[in-house]
């Protein structure tokens, strides 16, 4: 008897599920599954900002046989920062020899700080020294301040302007005379536009315009300089440089009267980090 009952509430069981499921087919069919959603992954932080900048470069030619020469060329800049202060050193170095004669002997360096005021503009005072005894120019020194503003900082282009003003003193090499005073003011303006073909290629190409002010209002000095530097590895690069050093004025030595231009080109390795 138990097992008849059995087999009797199996059948109707199955005669119940039979009934049900025709019923409920369409409203299964049209239940949504619903997947939560995937938490979306955080977005990567930006790179930290490096509080310590250098790049140098190095070069060297000789030549001998029926013509001996040399020369030597040295660059670098080093720069630090740290809430909305910046410091900047520079130096450049050209010295060359042919025939046992000096034929190139020029320095330039400086060192500058400046402060972030408001977003793309910064103060900056600086100092700098320069050497050009071909130019009848023993020691120059400089000391200048202004306003610095970046008026274009796209991905690949930066460009930077500059005003202010300088003042310098100056001794010539024994046997020179010039024009302008041994001390004196001038204006300035600047530009400096680096443009970046891949994240170690770029161009650079600066320059700066100094008017004397007062009595040697007729004397201006332009200075340029025109760098190419392609990657050799992450730190290591080949650079190619060129500096125009002009001066409208140039001293006169033993009655002779010096040119207005000198030009320095330039090729080695570059270091960065």
């Amino acid at each position: 008897m138990i097992a008849a009952y059995q087999q009797g509430l199996c059948r109707r069981v199955a005669v119940a599920l039979l009934t049900a499921v025709p019923s409920l087919l369409p409203t299964l069919l049209s239940a949504q599954v619903i997947v939560p959603p995937t938490a979306k992954p955080a977005a990567a932080a930006p790179a930290p900002r490096k509080s310590w900048e250098f790049n140098g470069s190095l070069g060297f030619a000789q030549t001998s046989g029926n013509a001996k020469a040399t020369t030597t060329n040295v660059t670098n800049r080093l720069k630090y920062s740290v809430v909305g202060w910046a410091v900047v050193q520079d130096l450049a170095f050209f010295y060359g020899v042919a025939n046992d004669k000096v034929n190139t002997n020029f320095w330039n360096g400086g060192l500058r700080g400046e402060r972030t005021v408001i977003d793309r503009v910064a103060v900056f005072m600086a100092s700098r020294y320069d050497r050009n005894v071909l130019q009848g120019i023993s020691s120059r020194f400089q000391q200048g301040f202004g306003v610095n503003v970046l008026a274009l900082d796209e991905r690949h282009t930066k460009l930077s302007l500059a005003v202010g003003g300088s003042f310098f003193q100056q001794t010539l090499t024994p046997g020179s005379t010039a024009k302008a005073a041994r001390a004196f003011p001038a204006a300035r303006a600047a530009m400096d536009l680096r443009h970046r073909f891949t994240e170690l290629a770029y161009v650079q190409q600066s320059a700066e315009y100094l008017p004397a002010i007062g009595e040697n209002a007729s004397a201006y000095l332009l200075n340029t300089e025109s760098a190419i530097v392609a990657p050799i590895s992450k730190n290591v690069g080949l650079k190619v440089g060129y500096v125009i050093r002009y001066n409208s004025e140039p001293p006169v030595r033993n009655n002779v009267q010096l040119r207005t231009t000198d030009t320095f080109f330039s090729s080695g390795v570059t270091l960065s980090f």
